[in-house]
């Protein structure tokens, strides 16, 4: 599966503080982080899965978390745990799950979640 094009890519992994080249490992460890936390993923089951579009919104709920919400080892500055939407510099701080639910509901009272969500995917 792509998302983007060559361009995008090159561009991105020139501006990457870890690395000049495609590293496989990382992309690996992703897989499995993705894996672990997706009952989806990990096992034949009878569950939802079967439906695209509820395997779309649990994997929506998974990037949020690990983009947002749970701090990663590896990004730490000092005692500060971070997310790598800190590190990318979209955040400035930890979001709770408060913060991202009270967000959601206020989109949806506002008639802006599907817009937002059609910008995302463009």
């Amino acid at each position: 599966m792509t998302i983007g094009d060559k361009r995008d890519f090159d561009k991105l992994l020139l501006n990457s503080e870890d690395s000049e080249t495609l590293n496989t490992s990382f992309i690996e460890r992703l897989n499995l982080t993705t894996r672990q936390s997706t009952s989806f993923l990990t096992r034949r089951t009878t569950s939802f899965a079967r439906f695209e579009e509820f395997l779309e919104k649990q994997l929506d709920i998974l990037r949020c978390h690990y983009n947002f919400l749970r701090p990663h080892r590896a990004l730490k500055f000092g005692p500060v745990l971070r997310t790598p939407a800190m590190q990318a510099g979209l955040a400035k701080l930890r979001f709770t799950f408060r913060d991202v639910f009270t967000f959601l509901v206020a989109l949806i009272w506002m008639g802006k979640l599907d817009s937002i969500r059609q910008s995302a995917m463009d």
